[in-house]
């Protein structure tokens, strides 16, 4: 068989199926994995910059137009870096005196320079003030994200949190080992 041939059989049966390459199916093994690989260190490193109270490290993961959507909440959506930047130090960091959060399950689907993703999440935050002193507030549930490439580097430009389950308990005050 020619090559003509089967050019013409892969663009008929490609027609068939309904089949027209995107772009992104142009992007490397090689590229989607590397950009995979980035975007999921995102989640990771927000649960701990969130934890250790890292303003710089917070922004740092947010595209300049990022939307930390609230909705799950009840509040509205912080919108652009300023707002976000607001958010975390006038009620984020100050909600709790110190949490530990975990993030699993990640998952990336990269589509050329965008990209969305989601994990699970688990977040205890102790002593807010809005519960008292020796108490832990547990929230589970999903993040759900939309990522974009901005100066060279993957961000966030979409994070919704879902929480699933929610509680709040009181410990005995010898429970706490370590709260900075």
């Amino acid at each position: 068989m020619n090559n003509r041939y089967l050019w013409t059989l892969a663009a008929a049966f490609c027609a068939a199926v309904g089949y027209a390459p995107a772009a992104d199916d142009r992007v490397s093994a090689e590229e989607r994995l590397r950009a995979e690989a980035e975007i999921a260190k995102l989640p990771v490193r927000y649960a701990w910059a969130v934890d250790g109270k890292q303003i710089d490290a917070v922004m740092a993961l947010f595209a300049e137009n990022a939307v930390y959507d609230l909705s799950a909440y009840g509040h509205a959506s912080a919108v652009g870096q300023p707002a976000i930047r607001k958010l975390f130090l006038n009620s984020v960091f100050r909600a709790e005196q110190c949490s530990f959060s975990s993030i699993s399950n990640v998952r990336v689907d990269v589509r050329g320079g965008e990209a969305s993703g989601a994990d699970y999440f688990l977040h205890l935050g102790y002593n807010d003030p809005k519960y008292g002193a020796n108490t832990r507030h547990l929230v589970e549930g999903q993040h759900f994200y939309e990522f974009v490439r901005e100066k060279g580097e993957w961000k966030i430009s979409r994070m919704l949190g879902r929480p699933t389950f929610e509680t709040v308990e009181s410990f005995p005050p010898t429970a706490m080992k370590h709260c900075p």
